[in-house]
C-alpha cells in the first residue's frame, strides 16, 4: 500500500510546500515555542520528522499528522517510542494516556514534553 500512496503523498506535499512558502528551523522552532512545546522537543521532532516529508515541505505546528502528512499511527508510536529512549535511555515507559486521533505536531509536542516531565519552562 505504501508504494501507491506514494506518489499522491509526495503530490499532496509539493503542493502544500508551495502554498507555505520557505520554513527554515528558526520559524518552526517559534512557532512550537508559541505552541508551548520544549526546545528539546522541538529539536527532536523536527529532526525525526524530516523522514516523513517529501522536499521541500517542512513540519509546521499545525500539520495533522495522519490525514495531511500520511503518517501512519505505528510510525507515530514509534516515534513516541524513539523519543522515551532517546531522552531518558533504558528508563521504562510510563503509562500515558493516548495520544488523540490525528495529533497535529504541537500536540505530539505536547505528549512528548508531558511523557518526560518538560514543560516550556523546564525543558530538558
Amino acid at each position: 500500500m505504501f508504494f501507491v500512496t506514494m506518489p499522491m503523498s509526495r503530490r499532496r506535499h509539493a503542493r502544500l510546500a508551495r502554498k507555505r512558502g520557505r520554513i527554515e528551523v528558526e520559524r518552526f522552532e517559534r512557532a512550537m515555542a508559541r505552541a508551548f512545546v520544549s526546545p528539546t522537543t522541538t529539536r527532536f521532532l523536527w529532526r525525526e520528522l524530516a523522514a516523513y516529508y517529501h522536499a521541500p515541505l517542512k513540519p509546521l505546528p499545525e500539520d495533522r499528522l495522519e490525514s495531511q502528512i500520511m503518517i501512519d499511527r505505528p510510525e507515530i508510536e514509534g516515534l513516541i517510542i524513539h523519543f522515551w529512549r532517546s531522552m531518558r535511555g533504558g528508563d521504562p515507559l510510563p503509562a500515558f494516556s493516548p495520544l488523540n486521533a490525528d495529533p497535529t505536531v504541537a500536540e505530539l509536542g505536547r505528549h512528548l514534553d508531558l511523557m518526560a516531565g518538560w514543560t516550556v519552562r523546564s525543558a530538558a
